[in-house]
């Protein structure tokens, strides 16, 4: 009490200098005090020479006496107390020991460290029962999470302790947590409940005669009145009051804190002299205690005080001493967790020779044991063998000479049935095509009539129906046979199926039933065999069609695998169904289903028998499900890829399936073909049947862009307007015939160039004469071959290139002899005069050029595309290089007036189209 008074005389009279006579005052008792309670700890820590728990706890208490006077030996105290109580297995003070390191490395600021000792010491006295570690854990916890702000967990932390504080009856701990919630309260800027819970904290110190944790709380209700009251009257009285109680208490880490606090304060209110006296004093409190997080913020308060007196070298040097221990510390942080580190590793390490040691030794026995045993049975189960093998070898060989007999009846079996097949199957085709060639005869005479003519297309369906069969056999001999190889080619797959499965429609519309397509298939090409996955089309959809009554349902899905690697198709239909008992037998040649079809007719049982084999020859995948009642569903996989069919023939592409070359009313085509945009050759296709205009529309998809009129009026028009490169058309048609529609192709000079290809029923002699006669290049009458009509449009582009290139060698030339001129020459006259007028005009184009013919753009481009087989530009170019070689071979006027004479402005240019066509430069030229 006497120091107390001492103190606040000298500090209203003298102010600091009151400072200076404190610590002579309290030193004198509580240090020396302090002092003889360490060097006691430490006489009895000597003294007992035992590694047992009553030298774990000296340590600890030492630690704890150390703590907030000297971190460095409370640390080193600390972890001696770990090691030791490590040692003898003591959890209470391993707890113990975990709690004050984690204080201590949080005080230093060792937040990583400071949480893992706090939580493995609640984990530890959580698990055996001791309340006050628990609380005391939990309360470190709730300082560290606060000093890295983080509330919500310190509060969390804060209010277990206090509850097992309670439990405990310890008042002291109790105090410490509701000042952290105090802290935590300000923090959230609820400063009044914060400033509650101070008082709370100091109620119950002051009840309980708490003088170590006194000047802590009294600090923080100083620092709440000057930071969120904003009296300084009363923080200064707390701050004096809280540093007396930490002198009295020998708190050195409470009074390097509040000498700090003091000094802010005083720098705050303009009593500089003061407040670099505290500040340092502070410095060296927490320099001397090790307390190096303490140090740090001193430092920036010094530089603030020093900003204050505008003495900027001090500025500079406390500026440079807070980042050299800012960066010690974080390079002490860093060493230690490699130190930390390498002991695990160390400890990890020597653990696992441990485990190997042992593990080896039980390994050793076990095996020892093994090979005695093994031994035994090895020697009984080798008799054992010896005779069981022997004998099986005996049974073996028996079996496998039957098994070879009955393999080799088997494919003799096969191989004659496979020869009867096919033998049979060649002498069928004879008789055959001679019913069907005198029927078709008969049918195209157009002589039968009424009832003969009705037997006759029955004569001929039932005909062509045994030949299918027959067909069915000889592929089915070859399959069996591996004669036959799969041959694929590149093509669009999508487009491909989307034909073949149109081809059903009609029928699925004859027999009123539902036909459902789903395709969901990339438009990039796949590799199949046409012939082959056409076959395994039509069967599995003609059986669908088959046994599917009016009214039901045919649905067909295609899409591929994720991979794009396999064509996955499902058919679903709801027919009668197939029973269980027949269902393991419908992919076995000649099989029939219990049952007949639509018409009363049985099956042959060859067509899932086929699909079966040409799956396997694809080396894909074939699944039937089937209810009676309820329908049936086939699924395939079959691969698309070149890298999967690696064992395939590769050849090319024929087209379209082969279902849509048939002339049959059975499978009519009725989709609409879009326009292969990418071919260069145009098709006009007049017809006034919509089957066989999307036929032949088939036909030629892959090689023209396709475009098709129902009528000859509307061909003619549309003929003007596209200017397509060839023209295939009835002859019988309304409005205007084929005949007409090729006469005013003829007469019109845009048109006159495009070869026409008469189709016609009637075959006689006069009537292709007047097709001839009207200018028809070519005629070919109904029922034709596809072979042909291909052959025969291919012959007429031929010819036609042919022509261009005559064309273009006389526009360049002239004529090489007088004839009448045609609507071509008369056309290819006027181009090249509308050229020359136009000749020295660099600007002159190929819109100026139609124009002058009358033409469009697109006109034009096809005219001059179809006689000459260049566009204009080059043809414009042509002429103007034509005449410039001869300006230039007769030396009638320089080289750059020649080029600009011709309609070349620029002389690089001129030089680079020339020596493109004549293989030298102009200059060059000139010379030869």
């Amino acid at each position: 009490m006497m120091c107390w008074l001492i103190f606040s005389f000298f500090k209203k009279k003298y102010g600091v200098l009151a400072l200076l006579m404190l610590p002579g005052c309290w030193f004198a008792g509580n240090a020396l005090a302090q002092k003889s309670i360490a060097d006691s700890l430490k006489h009895e820590l000597s003294l007992h020479r035992a590694e047992d728990t009553v030298r774990v706890n000296i340590y600890i208490r030492l630690s704890r006496y150390y703590f907030g006077v000297d971190q460095n030996q409370a640390q080193s105290n600390g972890e001696a107390a770990l090691r030791l109580a490590q040692k003898l297995s003591f959890h209470k003070g391993i707890a113990s020991a975990q709690i004050w390191l984690a204080m201590n490395y949080q005080m230093t600021g060792q937040n990583e460290a400071a949480i893992r000792h706090a939580l493995s010491a609640e984990a530890i006295a959580e698990k055996y029962g001791f309340t006050g570690l628990v609380a005391e854990s939990n309360r470190t916890l709730g300082v560290i999470y606060t000093d890295l702000d983080d509330l919500s967990q310190a509060e969390g932390y804060y209010t277990k302790a206090i509850k097992y504080a309670e439990i405990s009856h310890d008042y002291g701990l109790q105090a410490r947590a509701l000042n952290g919630l105090g802290d935590i309260e300000l923090r959230r800027k609820k400063h009044k409940e914060g400033l509650k819970r101070f008082f709370q904290s100091l109620a119950i110190a002051r009840e309980h005669s708490m003088p170590f944790y006194l000047p802590v709380i009294l600090s923080n209700i100083g620092a709440s009145y000057g930071s969120y009251f904003n009296n300084t009257t009363l923080q200064e009285k707390y701050f004096d009051e809280a540093l007396v109680a930490a002198r009295k208490s020998g708190n050195r880490y409470a009074e390097a804190s509040i000498l700090a606090n003091l000094g802010q304060l005083y720098t705050k209110t303009g009593r500089y002299r003061e407040s670099e006296a505290y500040l340092h004093q502070s410095l060296k409190i927490n320099q001397e205690s090790g307390i190096k997080n303490g140090t740090q913020k001193v430092y920036l308060k010094l530089v603030e005080l020093s900003m204050k007196q505008n003495d900027f070298p001090k500025v500079r040097q406390y500026i440079d001493e807070y980042y050299n221990l800012r960066n010690t510390l974080l390079n002490e942080e860093k060493s230690k967790q490699i130190v930390r580190l390498e002991e695990q590793f160390k400890s990890a390490k020597k653990e696992q020779k441990i485990q190997l040691l042992e593990q080896e030794k039980r390994l050793q026995i076990a095996s020892k044991n093994f090979w005695i045993i093994g031994s035994l049975l090895l020697s009984v189960a080798t008799v054992i063998i010896y005779y069981l093998q022997q004998s099986r070898n005996r049974k073996s060989r028996q079996l496998l000479d039957v098994q070879k007999t009955l393999i080799r009846q088997l494919e003799e079996t096969d191989l004659l049935k496979s020869r009867f097949f096919a033998n049979i199957s060649h002498e069928f085709r004879t008789p055959l095509s001679l019913i069907l060639a005198p029927v078709e005869e008969m049918l195209r005479s157009g002589k039968p009539s009424g009832n003969d003519h009705k037997n006759l297309n029955l004569v001929k369906r039932n005909a062509n129906r045994l030949l299918d069969l027959v067909n069915q056999l000889l592929d089915l001999s070859k399959l069996e046979a591996g004669k036959m190889t799969l041959q694929i080619a590149h093509g669009d797959l999508q487009e491909w199926l989307r034909i073949l499965a149109t081809s059903f429609d009609s029928l699925a519309e004859a027999k009123k039933i539902a036909f459902v397509t789903h395709f969901d298939l990339p438009r990039s090409e796949a590799w199949f065999d046409r012939d082959k996955l056409e076959k395994i089309m039509n069967n599995i959809l003609s059986n669908a069609f088959k046994f599917t009554e009016a009214g039901g349902n045919v649905t067909l899905s295609l899409r591929t695998s994720g991979d794009h690697s396999e064509l996955q198709i499902t058919l679903a239909d709801t027919g009668a169904g197939i029973s269980q008992e027949d269902l393991p037998h419908v992919f076995s040649p000649f099989y029939q289903v219990r049952r007949t079809v639509d018409d009363g007719q049985p099956g042959t049982g060859l067509g899932l028998a086929m699909v079966s084999e040409l799956v396997k020859l694809y080396r894909g995948k074939l699944g039937l499900t089937s209810r009676p009642g309820e329908g049936t569903v086939v699924e395939i996989a079959l691969p698309v890829t070149k890298e999967k069919l690696d064992f395939a023939e590769i050849v090319v592409a024929e087209g379209a399936p082969a279902a849509l070359k048939k002339s049959g009313a059975a499978h009519p085509i009725t989709t609409k073909m879009e326009p292969n945009n990418q071919a260069e050759d145009c098709m006009l296709i007049v017809e006034d049947n919509q089957e066989l205009r999307h036929f032949i529309a088939h036909v030629f998809h892959d090689q023209f862009r396709v475009i098709t009129a129902t009528d000859g009026a509307d061909g003619l028009k549309t003929a003007i307007e596209m200017m397509p490169d060839i023209i295939i058309s009835d002859v019988m048609m309304p409005e205007m015939d084929g005949i007409d529609l090729t006469r005013h192709i003829r007469e019109n000079e845009l048109t006159s160039h495009i070869p026409v290809l008469l189709l016609t029923a009637k075959s006689d002699q006069d009537s292709r004469m007047d097709g001839l006669r009207t200018g028809a290049d070519d005629y070919l009458a109904k029922p034709f071959s596809t072979d042909e009509l291909r052959v025969r449009v291919s012959n007429l582009i031929s010819l036609r290139k042919n022509l261009a290139a005559k064309y273009r060698k006389e526009i360049m030339n002239g004529p090489a002899e007088e004839r009448v001129p045609s609507a071509d020459d008369k056309f290819v006259a006027n181009l090249r005069a509308a050229i020359e007028a136009n000749m020295s005009n660099a600007s002159f184009s190929v819109e100026q050029l139609a124009g002058e013919m009358c033409l469009s753009r697109t006109q034009l481009f096809r005219k001059v595309k179809a006689l000459f087989d260049i566009s204009p530009n080059e043809l414009i170019n042509d002429i103007r290089l034509q005449r410039a070689a001869i300006l230039i071979r007769s030396r009638a006027d320089s080289l750059t007036q020649i080029s600009y004479s011709v309609g070349f402005n620029e002389q690089s240019y001129f030089a680079k189209r020339f020596r493109k066509k004549y293989g030298v430069s102009p200059s060059e030229y000139a010379n030869t």
